[in-house]
């Protein structure tokens, strides 16, 4: 076995705590800069595991209503593989932070990587003079009004910290001749399927299998469009899903190419655009469907666009 692979595995045997402090000693040095303040920090700078877009918007909003709790300061450092503020620009609270501000001093800074955790233990008692570096991507609304007897909304959270970005706005403007009246939405996460978005490993579907795939996805729309009367927005990760989608006067569609966050890092920025304009136009739906065979992902991103403005999701496997 190769050295490097060795070491791998027994880095991924090490405590997550351990592994803290082994990334503290890569990334921070006792004579580094001292920052302003002591702010927990939101991190996604592709130093670690993020997950996909709502994954790092679960941690954000999650650790946002964690220092709402403790009256600390909150930021967000989100540089990878974009600047966050290209799409998405503060609300009503100022999340930002300028790299004079960032602590890179080993003395002034406490690191959590919590990506995968879903408990509250390892941030009950953090550190009050020192910023909190935080890599997280769960929810923890639920758990967080349990514990503290709170009543957070993830959606209202959301809106407190993010606007779209004029980019952002621009974009949703194309669709305001559609958006302006009452629409449902469906949401149809392919990955790999058709052989048409780049994603981790997953491997197309025969071209057969593809072809049921689409005509089962299609049968889905016609039948929401029966049951709510209403023009359809169809959002997918599969330029060829919504191309096919199109055949249908009623259905209106982002028919942009995309990139995933978290396996593309150098991709034009228009591909990334895509998934925060998917996003906000499933949230600015009546209700939310996300159809799945038995091959299809079963994706968040339709479930939180939903909880924004509070609409119906229905999921369901055929």
């Amino acid at each position: 076995m190769k050295l490097w692979n060795i070491n791998k595995v027994l880095f991924s045997r090490l405590s997550v705590e351990r592994k803290e402090q082994l990334g503290m000693l890569r990334r921070y040095s006792f004579f580094g800069h001292r920052g302003k303040g002591n702010a927990v920090v939101a991190m996604i700078d592709g130093r670690s595991f993020h997950g996909g877009l709502t994954d790092r918007w679960k941690g954000i909003v999650s650790l946002y209503a964690l220092c709402k709790v403790f009256c600390r300061d909150f930021r967000i450092h989100y540089t990878y593989p974009f600047q966050l503020t290209m799409f998405q620009q503060p609300n009503c609270y100022d999340w930002r932070i300028d790299n004079s501000e960032l602590s890179r001093n080993i003395r002034s800074v406490d690191m959590l990587r919590l990506t995968g955790d879903p408990s509250l233990g390892r941030v009950m008692h953090l550190p009050q003079n020192k910023q909190i570096h935080c890599y997280a991507n769960r929810d923890w609304i639920p758990v967080i009004n349990t514990t503290f007897g709170t009543s957070y909304e993830w959606g209202q959270l959301f809106k407190e910290l993010f606007k779209p970005s004029p980019v952002l706005q621009n974009e949703l403007n194309r669709f305001s001749a559609y958006t302006k009246m009452p629409y449902a939405a469906v949401a149809l996460r392919m990955q790999n399927l058709l052989g048409d978005y780049e994603e981790y490993k997953y491997q197309p579907a025969t071209e057969e299998r593809q072809k049921e795939i689409i005509q089962a996805m299609l049968n889905e729309i016609e039948h929401v469009h029966s049951e709510t009367g209403m023009r359809v927005l169809v959002t997918s990760d599969s330029k060829r899903m919504t191309d096919a989608a199109s055949r249908f006067d009623y259905v209106f569609t982002n028919s942009q190419l995309a990139a995933h966050v978290d396996t593309v890092d150098k991709a034009d920025a228009r591909l990334y655009l895509k998934s925060f304009v998917d996003f906000y136009l499933l949230a600015g739906a009546m209700k939310v469907y996300a159809p799945r065979t038995k091959e299809m992902y079963m994706s968040d991103f339709p479930q939180y666009a939903a909880k924004v403005e509070n609409i119906d999701f229905i999921r369901t496997e055929i």
